[in-house]
């Protein structure tokens, strides 16, 4: 089957190559344009311009799968011959077709350049690498095309990594009597053309509250525009100067075709204004201050750049969404080192980066260097770390003061989004991540030394690949609990936990669990929660965490505060929040959560708590006893990777 498919692309492609071959790369000097050529290939009428009848878009004796893995392989044989022509041609099929909206289209397969996202040179890229009849094709085609199922996921091991586990190994070391607090912060998704008064619901793809989104919805019955000119509403163009909250002016106009005009501090579908971001900043160090209280360092676990659609993104809005946020942590943070990870959305095109291996490194180089020179500058890194940023796709491994070894993973290597993970794709380790975390975690575990994993999507998320997912999963279970003393994460904006437990995953009892994840909360509001931040008090012997404290504000209350300043509250404290009868002495590892797990599975009152938590009391929370919202928390909180919670929920 497999050389079949392969010679059918092949003569099509011969067929292509000797329509083009003579023609300009633009096709203006052919009689018709080269992807007039490739497009009959795929062509719905029954007999297309070529006389060719058997096109790829219209053999019915192929399934929805099998053409997109057919179009794949002749779309490799192109950009072996012709890469100049695949962004030509597979614009050009997309948009005839409707597969796609003709912005999204030119967006997902035109060539990317500075002023505009385009994933065409990526795509291009990809085909010369991959085979579209191996897994490869499979897994493009369930990710990208959404019309091949998902593959049962191969037999992987990566086991010779690391030595025999020893009989030590499989305690975890006990807490002294001392602790040091860390901040943790994540997802600010700075908003750089944040208006407002712009349309704050609205209903085009990206993100709200900009100048160029809008609302298609109707307005409902009963709506009432002289509520958002009140002398109480929130509407300043205000600033952080000096560090001090400066109150800007009163800046809304009423619009009739916006419904719900942004506000100063932020909406619920909107990420942060950069007031926002520094106000949140603020109220740290005004906390540090009121409570005498002193962080030992900061982890931040990703995402600079907003959620807006691919078309409105550039480089050059990127590299600024970076450098600001990284200037303004500085900037309040002072003299605390920061130890970041890059999200999925902090590169250009979004999501994308490539293997060593690949030959297309270089793209990417940039951002490598970027980050490497910023963390270096503020004092974050030291030269060896800055270098490891360069080697490891912004990866890193780096010991605090206090002796405990922080490991930073570039996780876009396992996103889903990344045409580059669809190349050798049951390969455990094209981008080496997996070699450079069990070198580091061997080094470690041979001196007693204690670390933390820090990167920014989770495996139990459904956008980070089964492969690796399982992979990290038994790195996992390798290293813990005696190496591995904390995994932090952030990407879903919600406040979470994740357990890990041995075998399969499907005995979850007290005494399979392994470790767990903690999944941070998010600065920016965006969708439906409050704004929010966390920090850590740390057992000073193990590194162990010992509790968490969670503080947030109620955005929609700075709707109507004429424009003054959030006021941020204390949220809950881990140890406290559940009732759960646990030792003082003893951290809060996955045995605790475990038993928090069980409360939820078995109790509405704690499972809306959990998701109280999640979505920091917003206005959007669910009502876990009247919805079914909540029915698949325990089963999400529980799982560790995506594949073993659709197995839960199933």
């Amino acid at each position: 089957m497999k050389s079949y498919w392969f010679l059918r692309a092949l003569s099509l492609c011969a067929f292509v190559i000797a329509k083009v071959s003579s023609a300009a790369v633009d096709g203006s000097d052919a009689p018709f344009p080269p992807e007039t050529y490739v497009f009959s290939l795929w062509n719905i009428n029954s007999t297309n311009s070529s006389g060719n009848d058997k096109a790829i878009g219209n053999d019915t004796s192929l399934s929805d799968c099998q053409k997109c893995t057919e179009r794949l392989s002749l779309g490799k044989n192109i950009s072996l011959s012709r890469p100049d022509l695949v962004p030509i041609i597979w614009t050009k099929w997309c948009t005839v077709t409707g597969v796609d909206t003709a912005i999204d289209c030119e967006v997902t397969y035109s060539r990317n350049t500075v002023q505009r996202t385009g994933y065409g040179t990526d795509f291009t890229n990809v085909l010369q690498l991959m085979d579209p009849s191996s897994y490869d094709g499979q897994y493009y085609c369930y990710y990208q095309e959404d019309v091949c199922s998902l593959p049962a996921t191969p037999e992987v091991d990566i086991s010779y990594m690391w030595p025999q586990k020893q009989p030590k190994h499989y305690i975890a070391p006990t807490p002294g009597s001392e602790t040091f607090n860390v901040l943790h912060v994540s997802d600010f998704h700075i908003e750089l053309d944040y208006t407002i008064g712009g349309e704050g619901n609205c209903s085009s793809g990206g993100i709200c509250c900009t100048p160029h989104c809008y609302r298609e919805k109707p307005f409902p019955s009963g709506y009432n525009e002289t509520y958002y000119n009140t002398s109480t509403q929130s509407f300043y163009n205000s600033s952080y100067v000096n560090g001090e909250f400066v109150k800007g002016d009163f800046e809304y106009y009423y619009n009739s075709s916006i419904y719900q005009p942004a506000h100063t501090f932020g909406e619920y579908e909107c990420d942060a204004p950069e007031v926002l971001i520094n106000n949140s900043l603020k109220s740290i160090t005004d906390y540090q201050k009121l409570k005498n209280l002193n962080f030992q360092f900061a982890i931040f676990t990703g995402d600079l750049v907003d959620h807006d659609e691919d078309q409105y993104i550039s480089f050059e809005s990127t590299v600024l969404s970076e450098e600001y946020i990284y200037r303004d942590l500085k900037y309040r943070l002072q003299n605390i080192s920061v130890f970041p990870v890059l999200g999925n959305h902090d590169s250009y095109p979004y999501g994308q980066l490539a293997q060593n291996s690949s030959g297309h490194s270089n793209l990417y180089n940039w951002n490598y260097d970027l980050m490497a020179e910023m963390w270096s500058d503020f004092g974050w890194l030291d030269a060896s770390a800055a270098q490891q940023v360069r080697s490891h796709y912004t990866g890193y491994a780096i010991t605090t003061q206090q002796g405990l070894k922080i490991i930073s993973l570039n996780s876009n290597s396992w996103y889903d989004a990344n045409l580059y993970t669809f190349w050798n794709s049951t390969e455990p380790d094209t981008f080496g991540q997996f070699e450079f975390l069990v070198d580091e975690l061997v080094a470690s575990e041979a001196i007693d030394q204690r670390v933390w994993i820090i990167a920014h999507i989770p495996p139990i998320v459904s956008d980070i690949l089964p492969i690796p997912a399982k992979l990290f999963s038994d790195v996992i279970k390798r290293f813990s609990p005696y190496t591995i003393a904390g995994i932090f994460y952030g990407h879903t904006h919600e406040d979470q936990f994740s357990i890990l437990y041995a075998g399969n995953g499907t005995e979850k009892t007290a005494e399979n669990v392994v470790n767990h994840a903690w999944i941070t909360q998010a600065v920016t509001p965006q969708v439906q929660k409050n704004p929010s931040w966390r920090y850590y008090e740390v057992d000073s012997k193990t590194f162990s965490i010992m509790d968490s404290q969670n503080f947030y504000f109620k955005l929609n209350e700075t709707f109507d505060n004429s424009g003054n300043e959030p006021t941020w509250e204390f949220e809950y404290s881990a140890r406290d929040a559940f009732d759960i009868d646990w030792p003082s002495t003893s951290p809060l590892n996955a045995s605790y959560w475990h038993l928090v797990a069980e409360k939820m599975k078995n109790s509405t009152y704690y499972n809306q708590m959990y998701t109280n938590y999640e979505y920091r009391f917003s206005p959007y929370t669910p009502d876990c006893s009247s919805t079914t919202d909540c029915k698949d928390n325990w089963c999400y909180v529980t799982s560790f990777t995506y594949e073993r919670y659709a197995n839960c929920t199933s």
